[in-house]
């Protein structure tokens, strides 16, 4: 078994074979660049597009978390990649859903000086609530996001911030031993499941958890974004 990630170390120890844990690095296709150009392994257009794709969307564009080591793979994959491919895949074509989940994070969302929540409600893919998180770090002012959303009776959960490090510590201390939590640096998610408890009230939990990680008094109400 093989242990390869860019994500801090949950364990001590894994009953792995090799193990490359690497937390300053921005993307996890930067350290699989660096492995094929270490063995002189001939990318295709194909592959180099799709590792170009998760260090651009990891790192958005260089701009979030990145080290030399991103920028060096960056550098190097771009020359090879399909840029036809590339701008079909960043403007893929989504469903009326989307729109539909997109209009529910934004009515939703809350702003609680500089710390905007949001509840998308039931998803139809999980990405939606990083993609939600993503979209509403544009907001001026915003200096933590947290969007969540319902997947396979599952609360899914995605954090962003401008510091450069504190989202896989909100979000440790919002799952706790509830569920599954990862990240570091600027951008971090987890899951935390349902058991037969309504989405609310796992949303309104893990709310009041976040506002007090990051000092917000507990009993304040927000104000809406729109």
């Amino acid at each position: 078994a093989l242990v390869i990630d860019h994500h801090p170390r949950l364990a001590e120890r894994f009953d792995a074979d090799f193990v490359d844990i690497r937390p300053w690095v921005g993307a996890l296709s930067t350290m699989l660049t660096q492995y094929l150009q270490a063995a002189k392994i001939e990318l295709s257009q194909q592959l180099a597009t799709a590792l170009f794709y998760g260090i651009k969307t990891d790192t958005a564009g260089l701009s979030r978390g990145t080290s030399p080591e991103d920028r060096s793979a960056y550098l190097y994959l771009q020359p090879h990649t399909d840029t036809r491919a590339l701008g079909q895949i960043e403007r893929a074509e989504v469903s009326a859903g989307y729109f539909r989940q997109l209009t529910a994070a934004l009515a939703s969302a809350r702003i609680y000086d500089g710390v905007v929540i949001s509840y998308i409600g039931e998803m139809d893919w999980p990405d939606m609530a990083a993609e939600m998180a993503d979209l509403l770090m544009r907001l001026e002012g915003a200096r933590w996001v947290i969007c969540m959303g319902v997947y396979d009776k599952e609360m899914v959960l995605s954090a962003r911030t401008y510091e450069r490090d504190g989202a896989g510590d909100l979000v440790q201390a919002m799952v706790k031993d509830a569920g599954m939590a990862g990240g570091h640096g600027a951008l971090a998610g987890g899951h935390v499941p349902l058991d037969d408890r309504a989405p609310q009230r796992v949303f309104q939990m893990l709310t009041q958890r976040a506002l007090v990680a990051l000092n917000v008094p507990p009993e304040a109400e927000g104000r809406k974004l729109i």
